[in-house]
């Protein structure tokens, strides 16, 4: 097996100091947040902006998952793996570069800067011992409100053998310093397919085993076949409808399906997620839980009122965008009158492979699936005049309206840069806005952000009926 390094020392002072005292805990907080990944950073920092005494528990790392083990280190890692697949840096530099990130980043979610901003930092595991009351070591917190942000962990499947390999999960891959020769991959979902490019323009022999027919089984057949043929023309065997039966050997482990067995130097689980919630003493309160998490209500409270729930721990959409919008009302909820909602409906996500695909709200299979009528408008980059003189000529827009009208309810982009270009869409559909705004809209040219002139022109060519066509053409011959 490959080495696996352990964290460097400035950023695991930054995120979990060995040398830090947990306060003497006030007589009673307007909040106590347990877990400081994005959702819990984000609440705590934010209720102390306003006034409020705030207690924030973390049992790992601060930062969480996205900072420490997520999306920090492995948008790092793609950004460096294509400069060694350029020539330009050697895999040890690009493991080092994503470590080097993570580092500069950590400042942010550092002890140091929530305990300047006014928050009672607390190390260490947090445990409700009775609806008002949440002990972490010798210390005993009493709040107003409570938010339960402890997040998720990776999913190993109970194949057999599986974890006898000792297999990599999201949360050790990035430890290491030299890539493999070979990976196995089990799971082509957004995880799965960013870290197979990673490795393959690292140099590493991948294979990627997905059960469902298709990669990214939540993105359109059509979107998700442009990033498949992309990641196998670097070399990716993809193994999709194969479901891995049995894992075995040490050292070199061989991954068997029902037809076939591959092996591979390491292995990687990327099928899935589990909320953290059996070790924060929900016994001893009122709190329920199902399958998938903590049960909560629109506005993020438990079945205890004064307890709320946010971020992967209770939500079905496991994103650190989400996460940020859920602490932001909850910080409403918890701590002034009123009740406030997020709306998944508007919420953009992106898997950063080359291409990019990002999407919000509806596709096309989901809207037939609710019986929604839609209309469809999309535009092929390559016809950007951009997309010419960049020679960038893959990818698509793809914008749906609700049949007849102008109401955005989705859209796709496949192409570079589509976590940035699904941008705008994200503001209209935040604002109400429909394609038709886009008229009188300049853009920069040439730009790929002209496709959504292309898109609002396409609309609007719609509104030219038979009968606005045949007035305008009156009106310009009685005006000659």
């Amino acid at each position: 097996m490959n080495d696996r390094i352990t964290m460097d020392q400035s950023w695991k002072n930054m995120v979990f100091p060995s040398d830090y005292s947990n306060p003497v805990p006030k007589e009673k907080y307007h909040l106590v947040v347990i877990g400081a990944g994005p959702a819990g950073l984000i609440t705590a920092i934010g209720a102390a902006g306003l006034g409020a005494k705030v207690a924030l528990i973390e049992a790992h790392a601060m930062g969480g998952d996205c900072l420490n083990v997520g999306c920090v280190p492995s948008k790092a890692l793609l950004h460096a793996s294509k400069k060694v697949k350029a020539g330009k840096l050697d895999t040890k530099q690009a493991f080092d570069w994503a470590h080097e990130v993570r580092t500069e980043i950590a400042h942010h979610d550092s002890v140091e800067r929530y305990t300047e901003a006014g928050v009672d930092v607390f190390l260490g595991e947090g445990k409700f011992t009775s609806d008002k009351e949440v002990q972490v070591g010798d210390s005993k917190l009493h709040a107003k409100a409570f938010v339960i942000a402890t997040g998720s962990q990776p999913f190993v499947p109970p194949i057999p053998g599986l974890l006898e390999a000792n297999p990599h999960t999201n949360e050790t891959i990035f430890d290491l310093e030299q890539a493999p020769r070979s990976l196995g991959i089990l799971g082509a979902g957004p995880i799965g397919c960013e870290m197979a490019q990673a490795f393959a323009d690292l140099g590493t022999e991948v294979h990627v085993f997905e059960m469902a027919p298709q990669v990214l089984p939540r993105e359109t057949l059509k979107a998700a076949g442009l990033v498949q043929a992309s990641l196998e023309e670097k070399g990716v065997t993809f193994h999709t409808g194969a479901a891995v039966t049995k894992v075995s050997g040490a050292g070199k482990y061989t991954i068997s399906t029902d037809d076939h067995s591959f092996e591979v130097d390491e292995i990687l689980a990327a099928i899935g997620r589990k909320a953290n919630f059996n070790k924060l003493g929900l016994e001893n309160t009122s709190v329920t839980t199902h399958d998938r998490g903590i049960t909560v209500d629109h506005y993020f409270r438990t079945t205890c009122p004064h307890i709320y729930a946010i971020g992967d721990v209770s939500s079905r959409y496991q994103f650190t965008n989400y996460a940020d919008a859920q602490a932001r009302a909850v910080i409403q909820n918890a701590l002034f009158p009123g009740n406030k909602k997020t709306n998944p409906d508007i919420l953009p996500m992106c898997t950063y492979t080359s291409p990019e695909i990002a999407h919000i709200g509806l596709t096309v299979p989901e809207a037939e699936q609710k019986g929604i009528e839609v209309d469809v408008y999309s535009f092929d980059f390559g016809e950007l005049d951009r997309g010419r003189t960049d020679n960038e000529r893959t990818g698509y827009a793809e914008v749906l309206t609700v049949k007849g009208k102008d109401k955005i309810l989705g859209a796709t982009i496949v192409g570079t840069d589509a976590g940035e270009q699904i941008a705008p869409i994200s503001i209209m559909m935040s604002n109400n806005l429909g394609l038709g705004a886009l008229g009188n809209t300049l853009f920069c040219y040439p730009s790929r952000s002209e496709y959504l002139k292309r898109l609002s022109d396409n609309f609007n060519r719609t509104k030219l009926t038979p009968t606005v066509s045949g007035a305008m053409k009156k009106w310009l011959s009685w005006s000659l």
